[in-house]
């Protein structure tokens, strides 16, 4: 009973971590079943990452639906926790007191801030694994996510959710991220 975040900025390793403890739960025999949010369109019916890897997953509508999924599971696995509602927390605590709970999101959105209730699942976690990516532009570690339209940084009052990979966002270290005002 325990649980477990990855969070990192995109293109860092966070699903195909995801998949990675989901896999070794399955191979030890544990009851598993992955999830995603509904918000999360690309792919239904799968988690994948970015390098290709995949697990089949249950599009989820809210929090309360995870705790519905996790009847009769020993580890339950959640990708892109960050854009589930606010109840996420509250589900999280309940479950993590019942099975193993596996997450990964983005810790941070394309503004650099906090995003959603990571903060509050961070200081749950029992477990917090934060891997980085390599920066597009000088090479150095990246941790966070920038935000791309026609090649310029997203404007600071572009809605904070938008779904898309390599054509809408690309690692970059601290010094080399922006956002227009």
């Amino acid at each position: 009973m325990s649980f477990e975040l990855i969070v990192g900025p995109m293109f860092s390793g966070k699903t195909d971590e995801l998949i990675r403890r989901l896999a070794a739960a399955d191979a030890e025999g544990l009851r598993t079943a992955a999830a995603k949010p509904s918000a999360d369109v690309a792919d239904p019916g799968w988690i994948v990452s970015l390098s290709g890897a995949r697990r089949r997953a249950v599009s989820l509508p809210s929090a309360d639906d995870l705790v519905e999924l996790a009847r009769g599971r020993d580890v339950v696995g959640v990708d892109e926790i960050e854009f589930f509602d606010p109840e996420i927390v509250e589900a999280v605590r309940t479950l993590a007191a019942k099975l193993r709970v596996v997450a990964a999101g983005l810790d941070l959105d394309f503004r650099g801030e906090p995003f959603g209730p990571m903060p509050a699942l961070a200081e749950l976690a029992d477990e917090l694994a934060v891997l980085t990516a390599t920066c597009a532009v000088s090479g150095g570690v990246a941790t966070r996510s920038q935000r791309l339209i026609d090649g310029r940084p997203a404007r600071r009052d572009s809605p904070t959710v938008q779904i898309g990979g390599r054509e809408l966002y690309e690692p970059r270290c601290e010094r080399d991220h922006a956002v227009d005002p």
